[in-house]
């Protein structure tokens, strides 16, 4: 059950209006308020009948969160000749306050109350925080309030609406950062504009309609982090001590209050034009973005007691190429046909990690290389049955995997781990085709994605004893069957190969085909408009990757190799009517 209070309003101020007071035309004072009060509550009982092994479980919670935004805008816009100026100020605060209470219980006499009498419960369920969502994982209490503080000052200048400047400075306080910082960022920027196609000696250049180059440098700032991890904090539980359970502690967030904002300094370059009255229309952006003090979780020893630890740790660079064409390829009687297509590149690579310039094995972060690595071995096939005299020397057997000695020293070891690729795509797109033929008009849109390497555990899973669908590409090796691909049923995976494989994909996302009723049959039949939709989505995939969907994630956990997040996307019909009165 969910509730919404929102609440929004505003006011503005302009002296200029103020008899006495003209000179201050295009001065503006606004504020702007807002307020929302959001509580919920989520329960659910499985009971018996519902397949409960434990004699019922129900779980109930009840979340409230409240949010109020206020701010103060001072604008002032001036034309003077052929020069036009104007200015934006602002002063906002933001506050978040959230509170949670959770229960979980199992076993209950019967299955009338569900989840209305938690104190007949047998068991009620131990508490637990998710350290990244900051969420309750289990029964107990969860509270935290935030806040944000910001001012930002930009100024616009134009001069005959060809040469641009802007500027922008923007200061930000969060206040979940650590006490040993000052909780604020300081971002500012500056672009610059030339609408070459205004000038004198555009004019006589017909077939080009509008040409501009733009050039932006600037800093930005992100929060990345839940409240409450720059403190330490134990967590509770229950242990046995002198024959009853007695509460203890444990370690639970390791603080460091020298978190601070991420910072991201980027410079585009970047071209709009259009040409042939229009009919070619696009954008082209090359961009640089150097990124430092992220903020990530690093792994820590267990002998600390703690898993990891939030830091603002080393330096990244994004470098890529975005382009946008939308184009009227054709345009004769009532028929239309127009494309738009996107592209997009991007190349990323960690500079440094801790300022030695050393890459972190046990995060499996490289200097030089993405953040996000395939870091295995290399597999070179399967051994063959003619190949057994070699694949002794291996400790392996024919129908093993081949895995390659990359340091040629006789044996498979943890050493012959290398970068494979990344599992971020080398490049992304789009197309969209769209056909109009009187009422008619058809949507077809493509999307592809390419050079995602991911690890595919699927492959790994052998066989389920019936437990779970294999999927029909996957096939074993035998003395009979010579695949190079997979292995034989008895091989056990004693290494911890990932089986990295292609991920890319080209998808027929969308196709939407609509009729919309002629206006003058509407108006005698009193409708303000009436449209006929047929609309079919993820309709189908091409791609190398074995299994349902190379979006999934497969997470295998369990003796039975149940998996989460695993269903593969699903092929969806709709027909529709929408209607104007």
């Amino acid at each position: 059950r969910y509730k919404r209070l929102e609440g929004n309003g505003y006011a503005v101020f302009k002296p200029g209006f103020i008899q006495g007071l003209g000179v201050l035309k295009g001065l503006q004072y606004k504020l702007n308020a807002s307020y929302s009060y959001n509580p919920s509550r989520y329960a659910d009982y499985q009971g018996r009948l519902a397949g409960s092994t434990q004699n019922g479980n129900a779980s109930i919670s009840n979340t409230t969160d409240t949010n109020w935004l206020i701010e103060n805008i001072l604008s002032y816009q001036k034309d003077f000749g052929q020069n036009h100026i104007d200015f934006t100020g602002s002063y906002e605060a933001q506050r978040t306050n959230y509170f949670e209470s959770a229960f979980n219980g199992i076993g209950f006499i019967n299955d009338q109350l569900s989840f209305n009498n938690f104190g007949a419960a047998n068991t009620l369920g131990s508490s637990g925080i998710n350290l990244f969502s900051n969420l309750l994982t289990g029964s107990g209490t969860l509270g935290y309030q935030t806040s944000l503080l910001s001012q930002m000052a930009r100024i616009n200048y134009s001069y005959k609406s060809t040469y641009l400047l802007t500027l922008t400075a923007r200061r930000d306080g969060f206040s979940a950062f650590g006490s040993n910082t000052s909780k604020y960022g300081l971002f500012p920027s500056a672009a610059v504009g030339w609408n070459i196609s205004n000038e004198k000696f555009m004019q006589n250049i017909r077939a080009i309609n509008n040409l501009k180059i733009r050039f932006s440098y600037g800093k930005t700032g992100n929060e990345a982090i839940a409240p409450y991890q720059t403190e330490t904090t134990d967590g509770t539980n229950l242990y046995p001590f002198n024959g009853i359970a007695m509460v203890g502690t444990y370690p639970n967030i390791l603080g460091n209050a020298n978190l601070q904002w991420e910072t991201s300094t980027t410079a585009d370059l970047g071209v709009d034009f259009g040409i042939i009255k229009n009919r070619i229309r696009g954008t082209i952006d090359l961009y640089s973005t150097d990124s430092k003090g992220l903020l990530l979780q690093r792994q820590l020893p267990a002998i600390t007691g703690y898993g990891s630890v939030w830091a603002n740790l080393g330096e990244t660079t994004n470098k890529g190429l975005e382009v946008t064409l939308n184009t009227t390829n054709m345009q004769a009687g009532g028929f239309i046909w127009t494309s738009d297509l996107t592209f997009s590149t991007n190349q990323n690579k960690i500079v440094d990690l801790y300022g030695d310039k050393k890459s972190d094995l046990g995060n499996r972060w490289f200097i030089g290389q993405p953040i996000n690595v395939i870091y295995d071995y290399k597999m070179l096939g399967v051994w063959q049955t003619s190949e057994a005299a070699q694949a002794t020397k291996y400790n392996a057997k024919p129908g093993d995997l081949k895995i390659a000695d990359l340091n040629g020293d006789g044996k498979i070891t943890a050493d012959d781990k290398t970068i494979l690729g990344s599992q971020n795509p080398k490049w992304t797109g789009g197309l969209t085709n769209t056909f109009y033929y009187k009422n008619f008009n058809l949507r077809i849109f493509i999307q592809t994605v390419q050079g995602v390497l991911k690890n595919n555990p699927q492959l790994n899973w052998v066989d389920l004893a019936g437990r779970r669908n294999i999927p029909a590409g996957l096939t074993y090796w035998t003395p009979d069957n010579n695949n190079n691909s997979m292995p034989a049923l008895t091989y056990t995976n004693t290494i911890g190969y990932g089986y990295p494989r292609n991920a890319s994909y080209t998808r027929l996302q969308d196709v939407t085909l609509t009729y919309n009723l002629p206006k003058s049959v509407a108006d005698r039949a009193g409708l303000g408009g009436l449209s006929v939709y047929l609309s079919g989505h993820d309709l189908i995939t091409w791609t190398p990757w074995l299994g349902w969907s190379p979006e999934v994630d497969y997470t295998a956990r369990g003796g039975s190799n149940f998996t989460n997040n695993d269903y593969p996307q699903p092929r969806t019909i709709v027909l529709g009517v929408n209607i104007t009165l």
